[in-house]
């Protein structure tokens, strides 16, 4: 059984580098459509059979629900985003999922191609599949088993997790895909999204906002 897990932050601390355009408000319906997209997109895919939000907003946890994904509160102790994507992985891995895709919230041009793509490099046994974000991040991490690596969630964590398998001497597939090489940290990205308009219910958030042009580039 394969499943897709999403970790979202608290919705008071979501984003917050996009302040200089965005109000919380604003951010915060911003991170809703961008959980819908992808929870969405995840759901149009037949091998996905489980999809599960980890988050410590009440409010993020009753949208993933309503949307058909399985809530997954994180433990009260302030620990961090890979701690909670353990947390949420052994979960999982208990009812029965032996593969795993890890997704961000914020890749609004990811599409499902993209996701059919990464599983289709899995391999049946052991396999690890990252795609990288354009500024040495992870944007997509597939691993068979859940847990055959731990997470490195972070600055750099592209380079960081292929360490993690070189040291265990693992096998693991960089995926370059454009569409999930941008994640959403600055201001500037939000004019890239705008400029590839493809429907979803983020980029027409976006479109609705009377943005500063001087602040999005």
């Amino acid at each position: 059984m394969i499943a897709a897990l999403v970790p979202v932050k608290a919705l008071r601390h979501s984003k917050s580098r996009l302040r200089p355009v965005l109000s919380d408000d604003q951010r915060r319906a911003f991170v809703m459509a961008m959980l819908e997209d992808v929870v969405g997109l995840l759901s149009d895919v037949p091998a996905v059979a489980t999809t599960a939000v980890v988050s410590p907003d009440a409010d993020v946890l009753a949208f993933a629900r309503k949307l058909g994904a399985q809530p997954i509160r994180e433990p009260p102790q302030p620990r961090g985003l890979n701690a909670a994507l353990t947390y949420a992985s052994d979960a999982l891995s208990r009812q029965g999922a032996n593969s795993l895709l890890v997704l961000p919230v914020d890749i609004p041009l990811a599409t499902t191609a993209d996701v059919e793509a990464i599983l289709n490099r899995m391999n049946a046994d052991t396999s690890i599949v990252l795609c990288p974000s354009r500024s040495g991040g992870t944007n997509a991490l597939a691993l068979r088993p859940p847990g055959i690596i731990p997470f490195r969630f972070g600055q750099r964590s592209s380079a960081a997790h292929q360490r993690e398998a070189k040291t265990r001497r693992l096998p693991l597939e960089v995926l370059p895909l454009p569409s999930l090489a941008l994640d959403i940290d600055h201001p500037h990205d939000l004019a890239a999204v705008l400029a590839h308009p493809n429907g979803t219910r983020s980029q027409q958030l976006l479109a609705s906002l009377p943005l500063d042009p001087t602040a999005v580039p």
